[in-house]
């Protein structure tokens, strides 16, 4: 008899608790360090301008106009930096070194990009993707960092 009420109230428990982590606030993996001319960032399928100091959450898509451009900071230090007409989306960023856990995904669509690791790419270089509209470039050894443009 005492295990279906612990089952009840384990399920009680849950249901009330779903509601909670459908309005947990998205993980933030960065910040904009300084900008210039217009730069977006569509979050959630709405399009915001980007500020100082705003938060660069994952899965956010970082967009500059004609006379727009931006350095972006993330959480281990990697520096991202994009010029005119750029695109860049936040696919996966996971920097946890008690655990052991990194993971570094971003899908530069279009534009120009210069990239500066950070912890990340020292401590797990093979746990960094770039992906491009050309193909994937992924990080062999130590303090890699590389400037690309990327056009349609």
């Amino acid at each position: 008899m005492k295990k279906p009420l612990l089952h009840s109230c384990l399920a009680v428990l849950l249901l009330c608790a779903l509601p909670l982590l459908a309005f947990a606030e998205p993980r933030v993996i960065g910040k904009v360090k300084g900008l210039r001319g217009l730069v977006s960032i569509l979050r959630d399928g709405k399009t915001k301008p980007a500020f100082p100091n705003d938060r660069i959450y994952q899965s956010d898509t970082i967009l500059t106009g004609s006379d727009g451009a931006i350095g972006i900071l993330l959480e281990d230090n990697t520096l991202i930096s994009m010029g005119p007409i750029s695109r860049v989306s936040m696919d996966k960023f996971t920097f946890a070194p008690a655990t052991n856990e990194y993971a570094m995904r971003l899908n530069m669509q279009h534009g120009t990009f210069v990239y500066q690791s950070g912890l990340l790419g020292k401590l797990a270089p093979h746990a960094v993707e770039l992906d491009t509209p050309v193909g994937r470039i992924s990080m062999l050894k130590e303090e890699t960092s590389f400037k690309a443009r990327f056009t349609e």
